[in-house]
């Protein structure tokens, strides 16, 4: 997890999951500085897979240009997006 007070641009890399298949990076979807990071997950990294839209957050971000927004997916566009991949 990035400290608090880190800031990122959009598609940045801001940290990597580790799970029995090779490590993936995580892009940053927009800019922004990391406000504050779910402590949690270092005690239970299984809460980001068990709990993903609940518990299992990473971390949260003051956005820089909420502009970026526009260009992201909704859940209907991402869900679709993701059975076809």
């Amino acid at each position: 997890l990035p400290a608090v007070g880190t800031t990122f641009a959009q598609g940045d890399v801001a940290g990597g999951v580790e799970s029995v298949k090779p490590a993936a990076d995580g892009y940053m979807p927009v800019s922004g500085e990391v406000v504050e990071v779910n402590e949690a997950l270092r005690a239970d990294p299984s809460l980001a897979n068990s709990d993903p839209l609940g518990a299992g957050w990473f971390f949260k971000v003051k956005l820089s240009d909420a502009a970026q927004l526009d260009g992201l997916m909704d859940e209907t566009t991402y869900t679709s997006f993701s059975a076809s991949a």
